[in-house]
């Protein structure tokens, strides 16, 4: 029954993975997208079809931490190395996500006229400000920074999954 249970929740975190990594894409291709633009209309449109995955992003991510939490218990796996060091970074990759996006992409959002969240709190559209601030927060946004965190190091926990290193 273990084994069985072992598989269905393997099968769950591998797919709660690609559901969350095609969810996120749109947020991805925002954030390389929106260095370039001026246009509020586009800024405005490119913030909304990121904001509409937002939902199954977050459910898929949650699925997938809450799986790969319960696959050491039956796998046994808690004693490994390369467990705990992935857990610490996925939360670091997580905690950075969400400061990124409250640092950069929910200001735009009311910069731009577009109704925001801080915190968890929502905001009804105010009034869009100057071009200048919202040029200024996107030369602030790093691509670098988001493809290390966002791609890199969960490429890393991928490898540790994988190959179990310690």
């Amino acid at each position: 029954m273990a084994a069985v249970l072992t598989r269905w929740l393997i099968f769950i975190h591998i797919l709660s993975a690609l559901t969350f990594y095609m969810a996120h894409g749109t947020s991805v291709a925002m954030a390389f997208k929106l260095r370039k633009e001026t246009d509020f209309a586009r800024i405005r449109a490119i913030l909304d079809l990121s904001d509409y995955t937002l939902e199954i992003t977050v459910i898929s991510f949650f699925s997938m931490g809450l799986t790969g939490l319960a696959l050491p218990f039956f796998v046994h796996a808690w004693n490994k190395g390369w467990v705990w060091l992935s857990i610490i970074l996925m939360l670091f990759v997580f905690i950075w996500m969400v400061w990124m996006n409250e640092r950069a992409y929910k200001i735009l959002r009311k910069l731009v006229g577009l109704p925001y969240r801080q915190g968890s709190k929502e905001y009804p559209a105010e009034t869009p400000s100057n071009p200048e601030q919202v040029v200024e927060i996107l030369k602030k946004s790093s691509v670098t920074s988001l493809i290390v965190v966002g791609y890199v190091i969960p490429a890393m926990v991928l490898w540790l999954m994988v190959f179990q290193p310690f």
